[in-house]
């Protein structure tokens, strides 16, 4: 029976914790490329969802990367909507809300072009901050339209399950600048 000598063993063992060494980062970098990747991945899905997909009323791609049970915790007019008494919802279930909500919305404020600013995601949450630009060309909140451009700068938080589709909302837009676009005076 062959016996090892300590400098063998010592060099084996190291050899050994060299190897978990070695596992353990390919593991880790390989977590961290996943995440990096999916980070970006979901950036690009924010990214088409609110520049593209939803000005152009594209529901199958809508369908595509939104949970059916996603939540939007906030409509981007909320405040906008409760001091005009408006119908349009402004919160629950984003798919419920975009068959409601949107299509008024969307008929209203029509030639939609959206323009991401700054975009940062960290692990399963995107932070989006975008400037709109539409013309006014339907009764939104109570105001006739005016066939004005209007504009506004709005920021989305969204949230993305483990399944990689969006899960959750938050929308924050300049309201008050909106409302004076529309003729709204402030008393």
């Amino acid at each position: 029976m062959n016996k090892l000598i300590p400098t063998q063993r010592f060099n084996i063992m190291r050899l050994g914790c060299l190897l978990v060494l070695f596992a353990f980062c390919a593991v880790s970098c390989s977590h961290e490329k996943s995440s990096k990747t999916d980070t970006e991945t979901n950036k690009r899905i924010v990214e088409n969802l609110l520049s593209k997909a939803l000005p152009n009323g594209d529901l199958d791609f809508i369908k595509k990367v939104v949970s059916p049970n996603c939540i939007t915790h906030r409509a981007g007019f909320a405040a906008l909507y409760e001091a005009t008494s408006d119908v349009i919802p402004q919160k629950g279930n984003f798919l419920e809300w975009v068959e409601t909500g949107w299509k008024p919305l969307s008929e209203a404020l029509g030639e939609q072009k959206v323009t991401i600013e700054n975009i940062v995601a960290e692990k399963n949450t995107v932070i989006a901050q975008y400037h709109y630009s539409v013309l006014h060309k339907g009764t939104f909140v109570g105001k006739p339209a005016t066939q004005k451009r209007v504009e506004w700068d709005e920021v989305a938080i969204i949230r993305f399950g483990t399944d990689g589709k969006i899960t959750d909302m938050w929308y924050m837009c300049e309201e008050l600048k909106l409302a004076l676009q529309l003729g709204f005076a402030l008393e």
